[in-house]
């Protein structure tokens, strides 16, 4: 698969940063690199021993007993611990937002002042019941989208993040938020859906209930196809819903896949796309945060 300029500009950071003896033992802890992946050894994926390093220091205990309480799979070789790719956006996801889980507060600023959508509170989490964001989020997908399965994190249409509000008026509004990185994606007869998992979507996307316009075969793609599970998925629950895709201002290829994405509601006011600075900056000024922004700034956002 071609590399990005992006994709190549973030590996060299991030090596720069596991490289340097000052900021790998800020950031990863001494981690060593050259972890294997599909089969090779790679200078930017970390040890198998070294993988939680991927995390910022103070979540890394609770991710792991979060993921393994609620059976949720990580994302790479293993799924039963964090990647150790220093590129993972569910990593990325991870390190922006965990340490707000909890803090219902801190949920409301970024909902409310990044993403401009006046909330009036934020309800507990419909899967967890503990937190106020939910990772790797799926609801009755067997259902509701006609799926397999409803394991979170995979094999099924699962959620990166999702923020359960409440408005001024009373209603419910449901925020999915897709979490994207460095991705690119390439349009080949290989990459394609396949057809048996894709009739299953038609159907809805075809209904005239819903914000997509119709079925087109673009959909059969990734990232259109994972962005068009979402959406009915949602749209399965509650009409209420504002889907929210957070990528950096750099990674202009998924930009335009956003953009086609786009193009293709009737309603676009519903997709929300934000860069990851700007969702964490209303965080920028209260001290408990400082040191989890401190950590961005280092890690990723120069």
């Amino acid at each position: 698969m071609t590399q990005t300029r992006y994709q190549i500009e973030e590996r060299r950071k991030q090596l720069g940063l596991l490289g340097d003896p000052v900021t790998n033992k800020l950031l990863f802890d001494e981690a060593i690199g050259s972890g294997s992946w599909c089969g090779n050894k790679y200078p930017w994926i970390l040890s198998c021993e070294d993988s939680i390093k991927n995390l910022y220091a103070p979540i890394r205990i609770k991710a792991l007993d979060y993921f393994g309480k609620y059976n949720i799979a990580w994302w790479g070789e293993n799924e039963n611990k964090p990647s150790g790719h220093l590129l993972s956006s569910q990593i990325h996801c991870l390190n922006h937002l965990f340490a707000l889980r909890k803090d219902e507060e801190a949920v409301k600023e970024i909902i409310t002042k990044a993403l401009n959508i006046e909330v009036d509170q934020i309800l507990p989490s419909p899967l967890d019941k503990d937190g106020f964001i939910t990772f790797e989020f799926v609801y009755k997908n067997k259902s509701l989208l006609g799926e397999s399965y409803e394991t979170r994190g995979k094999k099924c249409t699962s959620i990166d993040v999702f923020v359960n509000a409440l408005l001024k008026d009373g209603k419910r509004l449901l925020i999915p938020i897709e979490w994207k990185y460095t991705e690119s994606y390439e349009k080949t007869v290989d990459n394609r859906a396949v057809s048996n998992s894709v009739k299953r979507y038609v159907g809805l996307a075809n209904s005239g209930n819903t914000n997509l316009q119709k079925w087109i075969e673009e959909y059969e793609w990734d990232p259109l196809y994972e962005f068009v599970r979402q959406t009915l998925l949602m749209e399965q629950m509650s009409n209420n819903y504002v889907h929210v895709i957070v990528r950096p201002n750099d990674n202009k290829e998924i930009i335009a896949d956003i953009d086609r994405f786009r193009n293709t509601l009737k309603d676009k006011a519903k997709l929300i796309e934000i860069d990851p600075t700007s969702l964490i900056s209303p965080l920028k000024d209260k001290t408990e945060y400082r040191p989890l922004i401190d950590y961005l700034i280092q890690r990723y956002w120069t």
